[in-house]
């Protein structure tokens, strides 16, 4: 896993090849409303298949539609809101099992599968 590209001199480091960035929905406030915000900071994460499926599954907690229903936008937030909330390093460290669940658990496929099939819908490969 890439973290920094720059070196403590300042000087770059090398950077490896990235798909084009997702603009964000929003802006996801971690102040309080009134708050004298000081600035909005943006953080890019580059994230597998499976560290998406894992942050969508996070986010949508106890949502009862399916996730075949799911617009993108709500996706897409889903995923950014998740990421404001769970360490990238651990949330990568939790999608490592995440498609085997459906191997443990044969009751889960179906919508571990459709969760794989929304990420599909918001972030098409080689787009």
């Amino acid at each position: 896993m890439s973290i920094l590209f720059s070196l403590p001199d300042g000087s770059p480091a090398p950077r490896p090849a990235y798909p084009k960035p997702t603009p964000p929905t929003d802006v996801f406030g971690a102040t309080d409303p009134g708050e004298d915000v000081r600035a909005v900071v943006t953080v890019q994460v580059a994230m597998t298949r499976d560290m998406l499926a894992t942050a969508l599954d996070l986010a949508a907690g106890n949502c009862e539609e399916h996730p075949d229903t799911w617009s993108v936008q709500y996706i897409r937030e889903s995923v950014e809101l998740q990421l404001t909330y769970e360490n990238f390093i651990q949330l990568e460290r939790s999608a490592r099992g995440y498609e085997e669940w459906a191997d443990i658990d044969e009751s889960v496929k179906p919508y571990i599968q459709a969760v794989y099939r929304a990420i599909d819908r918001a972030y098409p490969k080689g787009r």
